[in-house]
């Protein structure tokens, strides 16, 4: 009788061992691409050859002492993640994990701090000459979310350009005027 107990044991630790050691890597190489404020979290998918793999991005505001990780979105099948909806004033940390099945991997983390992190691009110009005068009108930089477009002027102020020109077939220096927006 104590032989089938130890027999039976053994079996039931076999069975639980495979269980244990199933796990998912991590993403890898996670960046945030922000320009004009439209923000993108991108990462590498893991190299996973057991089933389908889907991901999970949150966001933390670092602002708000206390504050919990909230759901940015699941079951994504793709390697990004736009988190462009976040405010711009915030200052965040964005973490993403590989999910299968009833598996997931651990986090990777992001600091994000859209004001400090994105990249300011370069204004609309419309050029006109008109009576031996070049006219050059600036637009922009814009945001762009969804349908919404509003001026970066709003979250940055004014910024300055300057413009060079010179006249066709000229070897004369490079003229400068500047402008600002």
């Amino acid at each position: 009788m104590a032989m089938l107990i130890h027999k039976h044991t053994l079996k039931c630790l076999v069975l639980i061992a495979p269980t244990v050691s199933a796990t998912v890597p991590k993403p890898q190489n996670a960046r945030i691409t922000s320009v004009n404020l439209h923000s993108i979290f991108q990462w590498d998918a893991p190299r996973f050859h057991k089933g389908n793999i889907s991901y999970t991005v949150q966001s933390k505001s670092i602002n708000l002492p206390g504050n919990a990780y909230k759901n940015v979105s699941t079951n994504l099948t793709l390697t990004e993640c736009d988190v462009s909806s976040l405010s711009a004033y915030g200052d965040y940390i964005l973490r993403v994990r590989a999910d299968s099945e009833n598996n997931h991997s651990d986090w990777v983390t992001v600091r994000f701090k859209p004001m400090d992190d994105t990249v300011i691009g370069p204004p609309d110009l419309e050029v006109k000459s008109e009576s031996g005068f070049l006219h050059v009108d600036f637009r922009g930089p814009f945001a762009e979310h969804e349908h919404d477009k509003w001026s970066l002027k709003q979250y940055y102020g004014s910024w300055n350009y300057r413009i060079l020109y010179w006249k066709k077939r000229s070897n004369t220096d490079v003229t400068s005027a500047s402008g600002v927006l």
